[in-house]
């Protein structure tokens, strides 16, 4: 699967990108939300968007807004963030997300979110 690793922290992306790996998956990076958005809007394919939430210039509710808002959202999109109340966990569902995992996470646990999200 290819997949759009969303995420500022450097460590997070390496951690993330070497769990994704091991299980198969192709991986492609984007530093913030507007980098991502910029990838999309220019007519990149993913087949799965994993999402940070806190993070500079566009954070992951407002690129789901702006994915969202332009008719970009053409993949599951599983948020990924350390932020778990029920109602940030509710809006970025209604934003479009189909999953939401907290931060720090195992493999096995990406891997069923991933799964949930895509349907399986």
């Amino acid at each position: 699967m290819k997949v759009l690793l969303v995420d500022d922290s450097k460590l997070i992306r390496s951690m993330v990108t070497n769990m994704l790996q091991d299980i198969g998956h192709e991986v492609e990076h984007a530093e913030d939300g507007q980098i991502a958005f910029d990838k999309l809007s220019g007519g990149q394919a993913f087949e799965l968007i994993l999402l940070d939430w806190n993070m500079p210039n566009v954070t992951g509710p407002e690129l789901l807004k702006m994915l969202g808002d332009n008719g970009l959202i053409k993949c599951p999109i599983v948020m990924m963030t350390t932020e778990s109340a029920e109602e940030k966990i509710t809006t970025c569902l209604e934003l479009g997300a189909s999953e939401y995992v907290i931060k720090p996470f195992t493999p096995e646990i990406l891997q069923e979110k991933i799964d949930m999200a895509s349907g399986f």
